[in-house]
């Protein structure tokens, strides 16, 4: 029994070795990614005039770019990055028309479940419930009857 218990010990899982490594490599990363904020943070206090000029004219450069790639990349696909919902539907013809025939369908579902008219004169329990025997009604003599009154 002993040894069933040891052999049972002995087999790893690899979902939570994989998961301990992933804990691992993010801490990892995480210890990394502070100590390079700590040695920026140190030497930005060093930092020349002219090196301050420097730095702020590259990001200035790359806010300008990366506005004019979003903005590129919106008129190439037809995009405005207003937020306008019914612009976006306007450029998605496809999309929204799936959308409102999806919509169409459910609401035509929900009506015909939940419609007023259950079409009672139609079903068993109309026959049962009425003052005549359902055998009247298959009589063909009362067709004719119901007709001339």
């Amino acid at each position: 029994m002993s040894t069933q218990k040891k052999n049972m010990n002995d087999v790893k899982n690899p979902d939570m070795e994989d998961n301990a490594m992933l804990v691992s490599n993010a801490m990892v990363e995480e210890q990394i990614a502070h100590n390079i904020i700590k040695l920026l943070d140190n030497r930005a206090q060093y930092l020349t005039f002219a090196e301050e000029q420097r730095l702020a004219a590259a990001r200035n450069l790359a806010v300008k770019k990366l506005a004019y790639l979003q903005m590129q990349a919106a008129s190439h696909h037809g995009i405005n990055w207003s937020g306008n919902v019914l612009q976006w539907f306007g450029h998605h013809r496809m999309a929204s028309a799936a959308f409102f025939i999806g919509a169409l369908l459910i609401a035509l579902f929900v009506v015909q479940q939940f419609g007023f008219n259950n079409h009672l004169e139609n079903s068993d329990a109309f026959l049962l419930a009425s003052d005549l025997p359902p055998e009247a009604y298959a009589d063909k003599g009362f067709d004719a009857w119901i007709g001339s009154n």
